[in-house]
């Protein structure tokens, strides 16, 4: 990658993304118009098109170019990706120490109102509550899947709705040899996935695993060729792009998450005109309070540091919330 950024400046520009962003985004510009606007070629806008927008969930014509600008320009969160040790079951194992987690329990039904909450479920048991943090992918809450009783105040179901669920998967190969070249753990391709990483690298691990994750238009057409043509077309991407026309994987794995139906796509998109749409989602409508990396600023939106953040912000509402009876008598 760095030697890519060093001897290609139209790819370094669309990893920096030092622009000087004059002018500035219009507010329903896309990502795409805009940056042809300020003069991107067409090579940019490819390389655009399957690094950051790919990252970022859809196609660059799709996403908001102030939402864009805002991921570009913020350094809040430091710089660089890190991985969990032991993967983000131990994160998971920390935050729920102690609490009463219920597995395969759908809710299907919220009842709120001043009284407080009642979630009813498909099962038909119900836990009731002085209030609740709502954390569902934006797709589930479109998807109208869960009933709000009463129904949500209609700027909240506009929000809901301003919003888009971007489509994501993942297709994972696990080979008994390493065939990554010595050196690189990952590469973004000019076909589709178009990017392509080895979680194996700086593991002592057997083989070697390599994902491959598309989303927006390369995951609308892998979607369309169903699991084993959507395999069977990443594999030839890698056998392109290695150079290995026999390699053969020991097993391999389609993650769908447009299929998934408490998901329903990757994560959230800001599309052209809705980039103050995340703050408002964020906003309290108690007792309900609303968390989840689409309720997150847009340069954090999509992340986990995003999600890990919102549901500390929601928690802190939701405790003021309670302790504000007791503080007024």
């Amino acid at each position: 990658m760095a030697h890519a950024r060093e001897h290609h400046p139209d790819f370094d520009i669309t990893r920096s993304w030092a622009l000087p962003l004059t002018p500035p985004p219009g507010e329903y510009e896309s990502l795409e118009g805009y940056l042809r606007r300020i003069g991107f070629t067409d090579e940019q806008i490819h390389y655009t098109r399957r690094s950051f927008a790919n990252a970022s969930g859809d196609s660059p014509d799709k996403i908001s170019a102030i939402a864009a600008s805002e991921e570009w320009t913020d350094t809040e969160a430091g710089d660089g990706d890190f991985r969990v040790v032991g993967g983000y079951v131990r994160m998971l194992d920390r935050l729920a120490h102690g609490l009463d987690i219920r597995l395969n329990t759908v809710v299907e039904r919220i009842t709120w109102g001043k009284y407080g909450v009642q979630a009813q479920t498909t099962l038909g048991d119900t836990f009731s509550g002085d209030a609740a943090i709502i954390t569902l992918p934006i797709g589930v809450l479109q998807s109208g899947s869960l009933t709000f009783d009463p129904a949500l105040p209609d700027d909240k179901q506009a929000t809901i709705q301003s919003l888009r669920m971007g489509p994501g998967m993942k297709l994972v190969f696990w080979f008994d040899q390493p065939v990554m070249p010595e050196g690189i753990g990952a590469f973004y391709s000019a076909f589709n996935p178009p990017m392509i990483w080895s979680p194996s690298v700086g593991r002592d691990v057997r083989g070697q695993v390599i994902t491959c994750f598309a989303t927006g238009d390369y995951a609308r057409t892998l979607h369309a060729l169903g699991e084993a043509g959507a395999l069977e077309a990443a594999l030839q991407t890698l056998k392109t792009e290695l150079g290995l026309p026999d390699l053969t994987p020991t097993a391999a794995r389609w993650i769908n998450w447009t299929a998934d139906s408490y998901a329903l796509g990757a994560y959230s998109i800001v599309p052209p005109g809705a980039h103050h749409a995340r703050p408002a989602l964020a906003s309290p409508t108690p007792p309900l309070f609303w968390a989840g990396e689409a309720t997150v600023k847009n340069a954090w939106g999509a992340t986990v540091h995003g999600a890990y953040v919102s549901g500390r912000r929601a928690a802190d509402q939701t405790r003021e919330f309670l302790l504000r009876p007791q503080m007024s008598s």
